[in-house]
């Protein structure tokens, strides 16, 4: 069995051209039996003229011929049995004359007709397919595009992170940080946003190259193979009407029949394939490129809060992957249907012209399986990709209803917060795919372990306040309320190396201990648990290498959350600082128990 689809790729513009050279074919063909109608019909009319002219001529010369010019009894209507003959003669060759008319109709309407109506039901077919591959074409330049718009989008990014991080060397002012580690953030998204589209457009890709091109060439062969065989019982009809029409050219209609019976529709398709055989190889994969002076790797950011908004793309995505993947089944189950019906009434000896409402109908029904699957694959490869990277990371979702914050919100009564959301990721069993994904980035970049003692001083003790569990060789991990020696203090960094009760040395967020000092109490942050106790919670992300040392605000008076970005508070937290209130807003921006927002300045006092 021949299958354009799978023996020639990427060749639907040479074999639209075959097509259609095929379908126009048939003009010539319509215009032949259209002349021999015409040759058939004057034909008949010179035949009737000579045949009632010696009609005329028998009539006068009747008497004459049967009994003489001067007989003594006249015939009357006998006629002698060379004229009976003759009269039989002419009455036959009239005969053949309304024959030959009836020949010339038929020829007009039982083939040049319906020659003319494959011609325009083929057409039909095929500039319906050409849609198809025309809406595929648009379909793969878009992802071409927009894995081209994402890669200049995270240039950009990197670019403007560059650029703070210039200033932030150049003046270590807390607004220069701040705005780095918001470029950082952008910065990531864009990379995420721009490794999503590649890997969406490697499997479109693949999907256009050896799904969707071969089905629309499958799809012309049969076309061409159908118009054949339809041309076939034309051409055959034609055939014996003419034959039934004059007997005398049995031998060669015969031989026309044989000539037809050998026109298999499968080898016309045989010889184009044949002759049109080429040296192909596949497109080269879509791959990351990296900035020059930026990530070098193709990993995605799954750290907070660039990890959120991975979230919230999964959330979305788990459930189009959801819809498209039903609408997928069902149209697929349609489609085979279709197609099982199709092929059973397509046999060269059973198609009639009645051939092409089935093969439109299947051509819509492929249609919107092809946008379907376009959309569940786009949804299967984020999936994917998330997921994969992703790891053991709870990627749950709940989106919190969004509510105007007003800048005088704190004098408002409390209100509950609403939330709402889908949590319902669907798991997509990860496919094998031409682009390798490398790992996550270390959350703690640039984090080095510091060793040596305090120059043989006394010894400073510290508390841990939170639980927290080491990630590299050179950290230990922390128990709350358990004692610890610092060894090296926090120069800057946002770490401070300490020594457990079992002798281990080494690294430990400093927002994660209390140093022992005698003028202050630390309060460490409360969150209520599932059975309505509470348990401490220590800040959600460590700290880098390099950055400011954590300040701390106390809350004096109790303040309930009025919006997303707010958050509430209890006399005598100690909250982290995130961004004072340098603008006179009357607003601070903290963190309480691993959640970030806003509450009122006067609310609390710095510590």
């Amino acid at each position: 069995m021949y299958s354009i689809g799978n023996e020639l790729k990427d060749s639907f513009k040479p074999t639209s051209k075959w097509i259609n050279n095929g379908i126009e074919w048939l003009t010539d063909v319509e215009e032949f039996y259209r002349e021999r109608a015409v040759i058939e019909q004057e034909y008949a009319s010179k035949l009737q003229m000579l045949v009632k002219k010696h009609f005329d001529k028998k009539a006068k010369a009747s008497a004459s011929l049967s009994v003489g010019d001067t007989p003594q009894i006249t015939p009357g209507s006998l006629e002698c049995a060379s004229l009976v003959l003759w009269t039989d003669v002419l009455t036959q060759t009239e005969a053949i004359a309304s024959e030959k008319v009836q020949l010339s109709k038929e020829f007009t309407t039982k083939v040049s007709d319906n020659i003319s109506s494959l011609k325009g039901k083929s057409g039909r077919i095929a500039k319906k397919i050409e849609s198809i591959n025309e809406y595929l074409g648009v379909e793969k330049q878009k992802t071409s595009d927009d894995v081209a718009r994402a890669k200049r989008h995270y240039d950009s990014l990197c670019q403007a992170t560059e650029n703070a991080r210039t200033k932030t060397e150049k003046s270590a002012s807390e607004k220069y940080t701040k705005k780095l580690a918001e470029k950082e953030v952008e910065m990531n998204i864009g990379k995420n946003e721009y490794l999503i589209n590649i890997n969406v457009a490697n499997r479109l890709k693949d999907k256009y190259y050896y799904q969707d091109v071969p089905e629309c060439l499958d799809y012309f062969q049969e076309l061409n193979e159908s118009r054949v065989a339809i041309l076939n019982k034309l051409l055959k009809n034609a055939s014996i009407i003419e034959r039934n029409s004059c007997d005398r050219v049995k031998e060669k209609l015969h031989a026309i029949d044989s000539t037809i019976e050998q026109n298999d529709p499968k080898l016309d398709t045989a010889m184009y394939i044949k002759h049109n055989m080429i040296d192909w190889a596949e497109p080269q994969d879509f791959y990351f490129v990296p900035c020059e002076f930026w990530h070098d790797d193709e990993s995605l950011i799954t750290k907070e809060p660039e990890l959120t908004e991975l979230k919230r793309m999964l959330n979305s995505v788990s459930g189009q992957y959801t819809r498209y993947e039903e609408a997928c089944l069902n149209t697929k189950q349609q489609l085979e249907e279709a197609t099982t019906e199709r092929k059973r009434d397509s046999d060269s000896s059973t198609i009639t012209l009645k051939f092409d409402a089935a093969l439109y109908k299947s051509l819509l029904i492929l249609e919107q399986f092809i946008m379907d699957d376009s959309k569940r694959v786009q949804s299967e490869v984020k999936i994917e990709v998330i997921q994969n990277f992703a790891g053991d990371k709870d990627l749950s979702y709940v989106e919190q209803e969004k509510k105007k914050k007003s800048r005088f919100g704190f004098l408002k009564s409390g209100g509950q917060h609403h939330e709402t959301g889908n949590n319902n990721i669907v798991p997509v069993k990860s496919a094998n795919t031409h682009t390798s994904l490398g790992g996550v980035f270390n959350l703690r970049k640039g984090k080095e372990t510091k060793t040596g003692g305090n120059g043989g001083g006394n010894t400073n003790t510290a508390k841990a306040l939170f639980e927290y569990v080491a990630a590299g060789n050179d950290e230990v991990s922390l128990s709350p309320g358990e004692a610890l020696d610092v060894i090296e203090f926090d120069d800057g960094s946002g770490w401070t190396l300490v020594k457990s009760n079992d002798g281990q040395q080494g690294l430990v967020p400093t927002s994660y201990i209390e140093v022992a000092a005698p003028s202050t109490q630390a309060h460490a942050p409360i969150v209520a648990n599932a059975t309505g106790g509470s348990t401490k919670k220590g800040p959600s992300v460590a700290p880098k290498r390099g950055a400011k040392r954590v300040q701390y605000v106390e809350a004096l008076y109790d303040y309930v959350a009025d919006g997303d970005d707010e958050i509430s508070i209890s006399a005598g937290d100690r909250i982290v600082l995130i961004q004072d209130d340098t603008d006179g807003s009357g607003w601070t921006e903290g963190e309480l128990g691993g959640v970030k927002g806003m509450f009122p300045t006067s609310y609390v006092k710095k510590v």
